[in-house]
């Protein structure tokens, strides 16, 4: 639904306004966060103030994970940066729809450079209906079709100020904020479920195959190792030797990732076959409808090109560098995007190791304006081959793993679907809602 579809059923004796409007009369503001003259890379910190980045903009609301940090002194220096409960903090590039509320816990955090703040101010409207409305997929297309820029998206003062805004009374907000707030609480509860659950597989994988605990529990003495089926243990070799990425254990390999890898790159087909009625397969070309773990499917091609399986990893290799998905449906890949395949069938083995591969952005690849990796680049990638029945070992422990985190996405997404249909039926009265004044 377009934009300006959801405004025409809006209730008769409700109002819509620019977003800046809005927000100044209320005393709030729509502001840049801090430029790169004011923030330096070097300014950065292990421990401090935390920096919310366009990449800790995750499904409207902020992923602290590996988030950037400034020392106290730099946060009383960018103050008017800080944001407090109720703000809403959107990418200011690249995802321009992504988009977050700052809660109680982000108090007094940095809106960081590439993002810009909106702050409402007071009495005028309620934070969390605002979220809702700007999460809607209309709000989030008007964005992204007003932003400005051919190569990467840019939204800006201005084109977010004009953003238009249905204003009910207070208590219809609530009201809306209310109803929707309840499907809300059990996506957030899947989403922690989902969070702990990649946790634990990333937690694994880095004991067995970074820090390589077993073997060093072996080699120390211990007769088992907690998780790991008593026959492979056994196997493990108890020395270490050097390799091309450090030491391994002894009888491991370091192989090139085309050597256990089908790797598709994608190729974007002429926009004329792209569509968004849903005719032909899901179409990504890069991160924009990137979701926790599976995409969400906005656009269509009818040409199929370059294609990725189920359950093959996506991985963005342009701009950023490295952000990963899942596959969980047969998608047209672009330019920006590469499939991969394990060839074993090891799927969450892989998935796992290039999460701890790439788990920082943009750290590999060419360029001097971004970055990005060629297909010849990816394939002599130095990978770790442990040997075969521990990467089946690790497969059978973490794949029920992310089997759950599947069903978890799964049950969300048709849960946000639930919410997004219901948005524009409480806005125009189709579906009724209890308020305060009756």
């Amino acid at each position: 639904m377009a934009a300006e579809a959801l405004f025409k059923v809006a209730r008769a004796n409700w109002d819509w306004e620019p977003l800046g409007e809005i927000c100044r009369r209320g005393g709030g503001d729509i502001q840049t966060g801090p430029f790169g003259s004011q923030l330096h890379a070097s300014d950065y910190v292990a421990v401090g103030v935390p920096s919310i980045m366009p990449q800790n903009i995750s499904q409207d609301r902020v992923d602290p994970d590996g988030i950037a940090r400034i020392t106290p002194s730099d946060a009383e220096r960018l103050s008017r940066y800080l944001v407090k409960p109720g703000d809403i903090v959107y990418s200011r590039r690249g995802d321009v729809e992504r988009r977050a509320l700052i809660t109680e816990r982000e108090n007094g955090w940095l809106c960081g450079t590439g993002c810009l703040r909106v702050r409402f101010g007071d009495g005028v409207v309620d934070p969390v209906y605002a979220s809702y409305f700007l999460s809607h997929p209309a709000s989030r297309e008007w964005v992204v079709r007003h932003a400005v820029g051919a190569t990467m998206p840019n939204l800006n003062t201005s084109i977010l100020g004009a953003l238009p805004f249905l204003l009910p009374s207070t208590d219809e907000q609530r009201a809306i904020a209310g109803v929707l707030g309840a499907l809300d609480d059990k996506i957030e509860q899947n989403r922690r479920t989902a969070r702990a659950l990649e946790r634990l597989a990333r937690a694994i994988f880095r004991a067995w195959f970074v820090d390589f605990e077993p073997v060093k529990a072996k080699a120390a003495g211990a007769t088992a190792f907690p998780s790991m089926p008593q026959p492979v243990f056994d196997a493990l070799p108890t020395r270490f030797v050097d390799s091309g990425i450090g030491p391994v254990p002894e009888g491991w390999e370091v192989k090139a990732l085309n050597e256990f890898v089908h790797l598709t790159m994608g190729q974007s087909p002429p926009s004329e076959y792209y569509n968004e009625a849903g005719d032909g397969l899901p179409f990504h070309q890069g991160v924009t409808d990137y979701g926790f773990r599976f995409p969400n499917h906005r656009v269509y091609c009818t040409m199929e090109r370059r294609i990725a399986e189920p359950l093959d990893v996506l991985l963005s290799v342009r701009a950023p560098v490295g952000r990963i998905n899942v596959a969980d449906r047969r998608l047209v890949l672009g330019r920006g995007l590469a499939g991969l395949r394990h060839l074993g069938g090891l799927q969450s083995f892989l998935l796992h190791q290039l999460a701890h591969v790439f788990a920082e952005e943009d750290a590999v690849g060419e360029g001097t304006i971004y970055k990005a990796v060629t297909k010849r680049f990816l394939s002599a990638m130095p990978m770790l081959s442990p040997s075969d029945d521990t990467q089946v070992a690790f497969e059978r422990l973490v794949r029920p793993l992310d089997e759950l985190v599947a069903s978890s996405e799964i049950e969300t997404r048709k849960l946000a679907q639930m919410r997004d249909y219901l948005l524009p039926r409480l806005l125009s009265g189709q579906v009724g809602m209890a308020t305060t004044d009756g």
